[in-house]
C-alpha cells in the first residue's frame, strides 16, 4: 500500500475488480456511465466512509464510473485529503457549497458523457442522495444525456461478496454474537428497557464495533396488538419476554443478529414456543445453499408452521441480505427469484408475535461452495436464557 492510499480498507486490486464487474454488466446493458450517490453504494465504489456522509445533506457525495477512462470521486474541499489517502481513486474534484451540479455537470461534459447512458440510482431498493429538483436540474444542464435505471446491475454488484468481504461481516457477527452474550447474564428484573439497550452499547463498543446500526428492544408478554421496537422507560418484570435485535459495523461492514430472554420462570408454553422457533429457523437455514432460491427458505418456513398451525409475524419474509449495511438485498421472501451463490450473506429469522411474548432469534450466514456457514457465533443457545 502507498502512502496516496494508506489508510484503504482494501487493495488496489479488490476496487479494481468492483470497476471492472460493474463495467461489464453496464457493456451488457447499454450505460454509458454509473452516477453514483447514495451513501453505501458510494462506500462500495470508493472505499470513502465520511462522517459527515449522509447526515449532512446539502453536501451530497459523488461518483462516477465511465465505461472507459479513470473514475472520479467529487466532494467538498474539506472531504479532498480524507479521499486521497483513503482511496485508489486518482481524479478527485471539489465543489464549492452549492455549486454540486455546476462541477457534476462540467465533470459529465468533459467525459464526453453528455450525450450519454448514464445509470443512476432510480428503481428498487435504490436512493439518490441528491434532492429531487437538484436531479431536475442536473437533467436540464445535459439534456441530451439519458438518465436510466441502474437499480438491477447495483443489486447485482453487492450481493456477493468478495473473498475481502466476508471476514469483516463475519467479524462484526462475531462481536455482535459476544456483545449479547456478556449482556443477558447482567440484565435483572426491574431494569427498564434502556438500562438494558446502554449495557449492550457498551458491551458492543468493548468488542470493537466502530458503529451501531440499529439497536431494536421490545419486552412484555401480550404482543397480540404489534410491539414497540426502540427501548423505553417499561420495567422488565416476571414473565416477559425480552427480545434485542441488533446490528453493528466494521469498516462499513454489518450484523444483524437477535438474541431472545426470559424474565422470571419460563412457562411451559414460552419454553415449547422457543424450541419450535429454533426448530423451524434451523429448517431454513439448511434451504440456504448454493443454487436454491431465496424464495425457497420461505417456502420451507411456510411448510413447516402449515404443519404447525402457525404463522410468523406478518412481515413479509424470514430475512434479507447483510452486507454494507444491516438490511439489504435480497428478501428471503416468496418472489425473490434471485439463485444462491457462494459469497451471498443472509440474516434469517422467522419470528413471531403471541399472547405471551414475542419470539425471535437471528443468525446470519454465509453462502458456501457445500451449504452456509453461521457467522453469527456463538449461536443462540439452544435452551431460552432466563433472567
Amino acid at each position: 500500500m502507498d502512502d496516496r492510499a494508506f489508510y484503504a480498507d482494501f487493495p488496489q486490486a479488490e476496487y479494481a475488480q468492483r470497476w471492472e464487474r460493474a463495467r461489464q454488466l453496464m457493456r451488457a446493458q447499454g450505460i454509458d456511465a454509473l452516477l453514483v450517490t447514495e451513501e453505501r453504494n458510494y462506500i462500495y465504489f470508493t472505499g470513502h466512509r465520511s462522517q459527515q456522509n449522509p447526515i449532512d445533506k446539502i453536501r451530497p457525495y459523488l461518483f462516477i464510473l465511465p465505461l472507459a477512462g479513470r473514475p472520479v470521486a467529487i466532494v467538498m474541499p474539506f472531504e479532498e485529503g480524507f479521499v486521497r489517502q483513503a482511496t485508489w481513486i486518482e481524479d478527485v474534484r471539489t465543489y464549492s457549497l452549492f455549486q454540486h451540479n455546476e462541477v457534476l455537470a462540467a465533470t459529465l461534459t468533459e467525459l464526453g458523457l453528455a450525450n450519454a447512458r448514464i445509470g443512476a440510482e432510480l428503481g428498487r431498493e435504490q436512493y439518490l442522495e441528491l434532492s429531487y429538483n437538484d436531479f431536475l436540474d442536473l437533467q436540464r444542464r445535459l439534456p441530451r444525456a439519458k438518465f436510466v435505471d441502474a437499480a438491477e446491475l447495483l443489486l447485482a454488484l453487492r450481493v456477493v461478496k468478495s473473498p475481502a468481504e466476508v471476514p469483516l461481516c463475519r467479524t462484526a457477527c462475531e462481536m455482535t454474537a459476544r456483545a449479547m452474550e456478556r449482556t443477558f447474564p447482567a440484565l435483572k428484573e426491574g431494569m427498564t428497557e434502556r438500562e438494558v439497550a446502554r449495557i449492550l452499547r457498551t458491551n458492543l463498543m468493548d468488542e470493537g464495533a466502530e458503529a451501531i446500526t440499529f439497536l431494536a428492544i421490545a419486552s412484555g408478554t401480550d404482543f397480540s396488538r404489534g410491539k414497540i421496537s426502540c427501548a423505553t422507560d417499561r420495567r422488565l418484570q416476571k414473565g416477559d419476554t425480552l427480545t434485542v435485535d441488533t446490528g453493528i459495523e466494521v469498516k462499513g461492514y454489518c450484523s444483524d443478529v437477535t438474541r431472545m430472554a426470559i424474565v422470571g420462570s419460563p412457562s411451559r408454553q414460552q419454553l415449547d414456543m422457543y424450541r419450535t422457533m429454533l426448530e423451524v429457523q434451523r429448517k431454513c437455514f439448511a434451504a440456504l445453499r448454493p443454487g436454491n432460491r431465496a424464495e425457497d427458505a420461505m417456502k420451507v418456513c411456510l411448510e413447516e408452521l402449515g404443519r404447525r398451525n402457525m404463522q410468523t409475524q406478518k412481515v413479509g419474509r424470514i430475512g434479507h441480505g447483510v452486507g454494507l449495511e444491516s438490511t439489504e438485498y435480497p428478501s428471503l421472501a416468496l418472489g425473490e427469484s434471485i439463485v444462491l451463490e457462494p459469497g451471498m450473506i443472509f440474516a434469517c429469522n422467522p419470528n413471531y408475535v403471541t399472547s405471551f411474548g414475542f419470539f425471535n432469534s437471528e443468525e446470519n450466514l454465509v453462502i458456501t461452495p457445500t451449504g452456509n456457514g453461521i457467522l453469527s457465533k456463538p449461536e443462540a443457545r439452544d435452551e431460552v436464557f432466563v433472567i
